[in-house]
């Protein structure tokens, strides 16, 4: 099997050495761009299977690349790097497209979780929509769009919950914000009208799927929900 390969776009040379040496010693392939200009064009002449983007890069910003990707690059996954305590950058950088967020400073361990999360679920994408979602107690059907007990048992979903277990279900393991939630499951961004959104219709997900499922699904005060396999 070919090495996955990655683009690291990072202005900051220490950090863009340190990223690549990490990435390679994992196994990874790895390209890397110093501003963002260099990033399309590696992203436009190279096969790349992810690309790692810092949010302030000179030239072409984190955020105009991740807009330009979506024309020129769609399929490509991607994750940006943030600045500690920046919520609209990871807000912002999630509406334009990018896969998931890591905040700096980070670990190395959750990086490597990070990509290796999001390299799992996006192998084309449509493939990714399709796949059958194992859980505990069942199993989440994304080509028929139902969930499922393992007696046979149907649980019946509305378009929301399904979506909002899938996305579950497809980031294991972190803190998920609401916000992050009304974005990619409802589209829409928080506010007074959609605050109660999520809880209520986590709450009649919670109902169908029953107490060994719901269990695994942590409410955090004041943070958001992950979801942890137990």
């Amino acid at each position: 099997m070919s090495r996955k390969s990655i683009l690291v776009a990072e202005d900051d040379a220490a950090i863009r050495r340190v990223l690549a040496d990490t990435l390679a010693g994992a196994g990874y392939e790895v390209r890397t761009a110093p501003d963002g200009r260099a990033a399309l064009e590696l992203l436009l002449s190279t096969p790349i299977d992810l690309a790692l983007l810092d949010v302030n890069m000179p030239e072409i910003s984190g955020f105009k690349l991740l807009r330009m990707m979506q024309k020129e690059c769609p399929g490509i996954p991607s994750i940006i790097l943030t600045a500690c305590g920046e919520e609209q950058d990871r807000v912002k950088g999630l509406q334009l497209g990018a896969d998931d967020y890591v905040v700096k400073p980070f670990s190395i361990a959750e990086l490597l979780a990070r990509i290796a999360a999001v390299l799992r679920r996006s192998p084309g994408r449509q493939l990714a929509v399709a796949q059958v979602l194992k859980f505990p107690g069942g199993e989440l059907d994304g080509e028929t769009r139902r969930a499922r007990l393992d007696d046979g048992t149907p649980v019946p979903l509305t378009e929301k919950e399904f979506e909002l277990f899938r996305y579950f279900l497809t980031h294991p393991g972190r803190i998920i914000p609401q916000e992050e939630l009304l974005l990619r499951v409802w589209g829409s961004h928080s506010n007074a009208g959609q605050t109660r959104t999520v809880a209520v219709t986590l709450t009649r997900l919670r109902e169908k799927l029953g107490s060994t499922t719901s269990a695994c699904i942590e409410t955090i005060r004041g943070r958001g929900y992950r979801w942890n396999e137990i």
